[in-house]
């Protein structure tokens, strides 16, 4: 998906866009965003200072746990054209080598705030009303959503139910063994830190939605993220308002979570940098950290935490990671497979990779660009990373991003999302069918239909 990652929280979302240093690139799912996307304090974005630790004993890998059966979602392959729209199929899964831009139109939605996600089952926007007059006043969120299998037929609108006022967004979208959550946080203030989740949304298909009751762990406590997956759902916080103490929770459904119990390190002090859930189970990315020196611990061991179900964790570290004090650790699931980046402090171009298909077994992939972790949107599979002229105006340099580090810049054809000083800027999201562009009004959208290599 493409701004749900929970581990970043798209400037939406998918991640996910915003103008970042490289060039305006849109930052979708992939990444964390900084000044609108409360993406957490210690998590995935941001992480604990590693560096390279002797491996720990490997033990027998545990077994998964049952999971429950994900939902069935609808077709992302063709559907009927209507009066000229094109007709589209299932984006090829390997890697891709071009873009071909079609005219996909407006969107049922707008003028106002327009934001796109995608996921297995197609994708879907919001429109958002303002949060507050020209004079700060606080004002009624009003918020509509509409769904595409493909990226080009969308259903009309639906209202959700919301309730509140004021500086509250829908920021990300997860998908899980129940379809979909939205997840809302507050917006606006750049400054204190990971804003906590305030607000969600389940739906079966993204046309229609339900607003869940915010459980009382979720209220006492600050939850940063959720992740989704075929195992379950994992929430990521801190214990109470105050504390920097880490804390989960997982849920089948949603609806009912459980606490869960941190992992147990033998000495040292447990740092942990965020939570992923994928089919066999959830992943803790962090690091544990020694006595305290001059500047900060005198030993950081970047490490790997993996739970069939949340109640028991085993320990792996990551062969070859970084020992800049000031890398960070981002997590990413991909329903079978899950990957962590080490992204090193200043401005390094590279960062090392590792994937896992049980997590517990790690392989590196070598270094992959920085630019795949802040500056891109992702399905999970294909990672791009979009950035606009440095004029600002013209179509956006797309460059794909496979799992093993391999970067491919992809030619682009048949118009597309041309950026200009006077129209509202795109969102992108990738789906099956594609890369989607939505500009932010809802008035204009393009789907990159990819060639495969």
């Amino acid at each position: 998906m493409s701004r749900s990652d929970p581990a970043f929280r798209p400037t939406t979302h998918p991640i996910l866009p915003v103008l970042s240093a490289f060039a305006a690139a849109a930052i979708l799912a992939w990444g964390c965003t900084a000044a609108t996307s409360p993406a957490p304090a210690s998590p995935s974005p941001t992480a604990a200072t590693p560096s390279v630790a002797p491996s720990v004993a490997a033990s027998p890998s545990p077994a998964a746990s049952p999971s429950p059966s994900p939902t069935p979602q609808p077709s992302p392959s063709a559907a009927p054209s209507q009066s000229g729209e094109p007709t589209v199929g299932q984006a090829p899964s390997g890697p891709w080598s071009a873009i071909h831009w079609t005219d996909a139109g407006a969107l049922p939605l707008g003028p106002t705030e327009v934001d796109v996600d995608g996921w297995s089952g197609g994708y879907v926007a919001f429109e958002q009303s303002a949060g507050s007059d020209e004079n700060g006043k606080e004002l009624p969120v009003t918020i509509r959503a509409a769904a595409s299998p493909d990226g080009v037929h969308w259903s009309a609108p639906t209202t959700l139910d919301t309730g509140f006022k004021g500086m509250l967004k829908i920021q990300s979208i997860v998908e899980g063994p129940n379809g979909l959550l939205a997840l809302a946080y507050p917006y606006g203030d750049t400054c204190g830190g990971a804003e906590p989740l305030s607000a969600l949304w389940s739906s079966p298909d993204g046309t229609t939605w339900k607003r869940l009751a915010m459980p009382k762990a979720f209220t006492a406590n600050q939850v940063e993220t959720i992740s989704g997956g075929a195992a379950g759902y994992i929430a990521f916080g801190t214990k109470g308002n105050t504390s920097e103490t880490p804390a989960i929770w997982t849920s089948t459904d949603a609806r009912t979570w459980t606490a869960r119990p941190l992992p147990k390190v033998s000495s040292g002090k447990l740092a942990l940098d965020g939570a992923v859930s994928f089919d066999r189970g959830y992943v803790l990315a962090g690091s544990v950290l020694g006595e305290e020196g001059c500047g900060g611990a005198a030993h950081v061991k970047p490490s790997i935490w993996f739970s069939g179900d949340g109640a028991a964790w085993t320990r792996r570290t990551l062969p070859g990671a970084l020992s800049d004090p000031n890398a960070s650790l981002v997590v990413r699931s991909a329903g079978d497979h899950v990957v962590v980046i080490q992204t090193p402090s200043g401005d390094a171009p590279k960062a090392p990779a590792w994937r896992s298909t049980d997590g517990v077994t790690w392989t590196s992939l070598g270094s992959v660009p920085t630019d795949a972790v802040w500056g891109s949107f992702t399905d999970g599979h294909h990672s791009i990373v979009s950035i606009l002229p440095d004029s600002g105006v013209g179509l956006p340099d797309l460059t794909e991003v496979e799992e093993d580090g391999t970067e491919t810049r992809l030619p682009q054809d048949g118009g597309g999302p041309v950026a200009s000083e006077d129209t509202a800027g795109y969102i992108y999201a990738l789906g099956p069918t594609g890369l989607l562009a939505v500009r932010s009004d809802g008035g204009d959208s393009w789907l990159g239909i990819p060639s495969g290599s």
